[in-house]
């Protein structure tokens, strides 16, 4: 196997080894909680890999609403419709939901490690179907009228994303707070407050570490149905 020297991507199959072990050699990066990452004005730098924590991508409606659209997990590359198309998607923003560590390369590189590896390909197909997948539930969760619905649709979806399951508890392992889900959800924070309590109050959800839990996925399931 032989690597880009400039971007760290590998240049030949590989099948067994991690995106992050064959990005090495990219820009190390580092962004605390709220830290801006691309701003959705200026042409992103780069193509970034997470290799540590959490970053939510958003946009801001005209009044000042942030409509949270997607959360990206280590392994995972921002922006990458970007990165393949070409296109800059003006006013779509990256920010850092907790400590987190990047690997900037160019985005030729990128796609020119595409073309010449087969694995990488793949795993770039993965996150193109999981970006698709995200955005598909979004609009699932969206037709729901009540705040309950909407509420207990996201946190199914946060579930299936980033649950860590034990039995029918399903502890969702990102650092997701009432404002996300209220933003990504399009509901001030004050309805989503109140519904979630209700949630707690019947012993559906709790939080764990300021994580939240799924106590009876079963139960929540029903309860949306």
């Amino acid at each position: 196997m032989s690597t880009n020297i400039k971007s760290g991507i590998p240049t030949s199959d590989t099948s067994d080894e991690s995106i992050i072990a064959h990005f090495s050699n990219g820009v190390l990066m580092h962004f605390t909680s709220g830290e801006t990452i691309i701003d959705g004005i200026n042409e992103p730098q780069g193509i970034y890999l997470i290799k540590k924590g959490f970053v939510k991508a958003y946009s801001v409606s005209d009044d000042g609403h942030g409509n949270l659209l997607l959360i990206h997990n280590v392994n995972e590359f921002i922006p990458l419709p970007w990165a393949l198309d070409g296109a800059h998607t003006t006013g779509l923003f990256y920010e850092a939901m907790n400590d987190v560590t990047v690997l900037r390369a160019s985005k030729d590189d990128l796609r020119m490690a595409m073309g010449n590896n087969t694995w990488l390909s793949q795993e770039i197909l993965k996150q193109d179907v999981t970006i698709i997948t995200a955005y598909t539930q979004r609009i699932q969760t969206l037709e729901f009228r009540s705040a309950r619905g909407r509420i207990i649709a996201e946190l199914l979806a946060l579930s299936e994303r980033f649950g860590v399951k034990h039995g029918n508890t399903v502890l969702i392992d990102a650092p997701i707070t009432h404002q996300d889900i209220a933003d990504s959800i399009n509901m001030n924070r004050e309805t989503a407050s109140r519904a979630l309590e209700i949630l707690f109050e019947e012993k559906l959800l709790g939080q764990t570490d300021h994580l939240f839990t799924i106590l009876d996925l079963p139960k929540l399931r029903e309860s949306l149905s």
